[in-house]
């Protein structure tokens, strides 16, 4: 019932059982009315026409009047008569539909004729039943109305909720493109220019990045190498390790500039990822490999190289060992045991500077979200998760192509 196609086929529908329904009971009670106004009209004069001939045929009476003392004439009729009166009365007689017509004589005498109703009634029977069909008939029909209206307007907004979830997904290039001036086109159009102001302030903050990190890169050359002369005392071992972070800072900021740029481009080879992964993980201490099913992939080596050294290096940043490297057919799972993710971060750990998650201990917000986008290059994707005993998985997943 939650479909916006089934609740405008209902109302539609609802709509037109409703009106069909009012012009079908208006014209039922008229058609009654009629027909026993004429039935009525018709009995009078059956009774007026005996009443003129009775005269001439008394102590008989002239057909097709009943006789004076015929049992089946209803009492509220005779005491309308009785009062000279022209009445008629509708009822039954031997289960039959019959209108009853009486009037006094010109001697007084009570007269009454009994004619059938059972043809009209046969008529409003056939009349309510081909109504109750023609009701039926506009509900299908306005079910099928609002299922058309529906299927295109839902159609319309599917469209604009694909395109809104494939710019949230990172298709900044999305539009919907709507037409027409209705609602939905002023939603679709709205939207569209959401995406494309959205599109500008990432290109914006893009270009800023890459700007800082590339007009930064000369200062820190000449840093990092009047660093190197100083003595590796404790004053000179503090700056060097300052001036290499910063120095790393700023080649992950180039790299991500390069990489959200869509610029970057993968040197595709057959690797076996077991023995890459194997040779990440003995350059970190407390890190093991192993390999569940063998794997080989078409993927570009010095890419999956660096997902692998960015995943297990946030992993010995804000996790604990052991961290395992676990190889399988179409994937590279990385697990540590220390607290996991929290909620928030599960969402958004692979964004740039997102670091705030203290459990999971300092950084700036870089190593995952390079291997985020590293991992889209190789025509895979990173996928973090929690491990029910108590740790982080981050799993590098695989294009397809392997052998």
């Amino acid at each position: 019932m939650r479909s916006l196609r089934v609740r405008l086929a209902l109302a539609f529908a609802l709509v037109a059982a409703l009106v069909a329904t009012f012009v079908g009971v208006a014209v039922y009670q008229l058609s009654a009315q009629d027909l026993l106004d004429r039935a009525r009209a018709k009995s009078v004069a059956n009774v007026r026409s005996a009443a003129r001939l009775y005269p001439l045929t008394k102590p008989l009476t002239p057909y097709p009047a009943l006789p004076v003392n015929d049992r089946s004439v209803p009492a509220p009729l005779r005491a309308a008569v009785a009062s000279r009166h022209v009445a008629t009365y509708r009822g039954d007689w031997n289960g039959k539909p019959v209108i009853w017509a009486g009037r006094p004589a010109a001697d007084g005498t009570p007269l009454f004729v009994r004619a059938s109703f059972q043809a009209e009634q046969q008529s409003l029977n056939d009349l309510r039943t081909k109504l109750i069909g023609a009701a039926l008939a506009a509900a299908l029909a306005g079910a099928v109305v609002g299922v058309a209206l529906a299927g295109r307007l839902s159609l319309r907004l599917r469209r604009a909720a694909a395109t809104a979830e494939r710019v949230a997904g990172g298709d900044l290039d999305a539009r919907i493109g709507a037409t027409g001036g209705d609602e939905v086109a002023a939603m679709s159009d709205a939207v569209d220019r959401m995406a494309e102001a959205l599109q500008q302030r990432l290109e914006r903050e893009q270009r800023f990045v890459a700007d800082v990190a590339h007009d930064l890169r000369t200062p820190l050359t000449g840093l990092t190498a009047a660093a190197s002369l100083l003595d590796d005392d404790q004053v000179g071992g503090a700056i060097k390790e300052r001036v290499s972070h910063l120095s790393g800072l700023v080649e992950d900021l180039l790299e991500i500039a390069r990489l959200d740029s869509g610029s970057a481009t993968p040197d595709l080879r057959w690797v076996d990822v077991g023995a890459l992964a194997a040779d990440v993980a003995s350059r970190h201490r407390g890190t093991r490999s192993g390999t569940s099913q063998p794997c080989r992939a078409l993927v570009d080596p010095r890419r999956l190289e660096r997902v692998l050294e960015n995943v297990i290096g946030n992993a010995e940043r804000h996790g604990r060992p052991p961290i395992v490297v676990d190889v399988g057919e179409t994937r590279v799972r990385v697990t540590d045991s220390g607290p996991g993710f929290s909620p928030e971060m599960l969402e958004r750990a692979t964004e740039r500077f997102s670091s705030g998650d203290p459990a999971r201990g300092g950084g700036i917000g870089l190593g995952l979200a390079i291997a985020a986008a590293q991992a889209r290059v190789l025509g895979g994707r990173l996928v973090l998760a929690n491990v029910p005993a108590g740790g982080a998985a981050v799993t590098i997943e695989l294009p397809e192509i392997s052998a």
